[in-house]
């Protein structure tokens, strides 16, 4: 009869064996139970790209908008200095205009 440690062996062996199957018997199930999962996500992946690169162009638009807004709001100030310098002008013309009124006005008095 077999000593204690070789029926251990036997044993571990035995067991070791039917581990080996039960594993790739689970490792198969979990794959078919994983198959629609992964197909989802292959297909989550796919949109996922497709709204990675939709977000870059909308990215590209905005920065093509801020440009031409910068543009904008440069000629904006630019047109905006003119404007007061050319006001600023006039009332120069109307205050020197006023000036010679009075002064017409006062040699008509005296």
């Amino acid at each position: 009869m077999p000593e204690n440690n070789e029926l251990a062996n036997m044993l571990r062996t035995i067991i070791q064996e039917e581990m080996q199957s039960v594993r790739q018997e689970v490792r198969s199930i979990v794959q078919e139970e994983l198959k629609p999962i992964n197909e989802r996500l292959g297909t989550m992946d796919d949109r996922l790209t497709a709204l990675e690169a939709g977000q870059q162009g909308i990215n590209d638009r905005l920065t093509t908008i801020e440009a031409a807004v910068n543009d904008i709001k440069a000629t904006n100030r630019k047109t905006h200095k003119e404007i007061f310098s050319r006001l600023d002008a006039m009332w120069d013309d109307i205050k020197r205009i006023e000036r010679r009124v009075d002064r017409q006005e006062e040699k008509a008095a005296r």
